[in-house]
């Protein structure tokens, strides 16, 4: 037996277009199949100093440098202090405090900037509060035999690993 669909045309600029109608087999099986949105891994319950979106913005920050006074803001907003903060971005405090506002940082101090800010945008929305968070970076925790979370994140393995456990929270998985 000929299978016999219908047949739709379309003509556009010359061109004939045939759309033809999906069979019964057809359209079973796209019942059978899920489609699932895209869905983004950091939202924005805190308000983002940088968009947390757009991978192709991290990358031209990062080149580009920011600004000390951004970096100021970041300081001031997650409570870190001059030495946690020099740790964090691999420069001396001396570097720093010798900075002016509208001085533009490094690459390298840039990027590590940027990743500081999306892991504490992604540990604001798993923890539900900013304060539960910086809280938790300052506590020991028995994972991380007893470390403080924050002493992790000198290298870039350890902003991984930090991202990797709160994926685990996130999944409430504790072990």
């Amino acid at each position: 037996m000929i299978n016999q669909t219908k047949c739709i045309k379309f003509v556009t600029n010359d061109v004939v277009m045939k759309k033809r109608n999906k069979t019964n087999e057809e359209k079973e099986e796209i019942k059978n199949t899920i489609e699932e949105p895209a869905v983004g891994y950091y939202s924005t319950v805190s308000t983002p100093i940088f968009n947390t979106f757009d991978t192709h913005h991290f990358i031209n920050t990062s080149r580009n440098g920011i600004s000390m006074y951004q970096l100021e803001k970041i300081i001031n907003k997650y409570d870190l202090t001059l030495k946690e903060t020099a740790i964090i971005l691999n420069i001396s405090e001396r570097t720093l405090q010798r900075y002016i506002p509208t001085d533009i940082l490094s690459k390298d101090v840039s990027d590590r900037t940027l990743h500081l800010q999306r892991l504490y945008e992604r540990g604001t929305d798993v923890f539900g509060s900013l304060n539960n968070f910086k809280s938790w970076m300052k506590t020991p925790v028995l994972i991380f035999n007893n470390q403080l979370p924050i002493s992790f994140l000198d290298t870039i393995f350890g902003f991984e690993l930090l991202e990797d456990e709160l994926g685990r929270i996130e999944h409430g998985i504790f072990a």
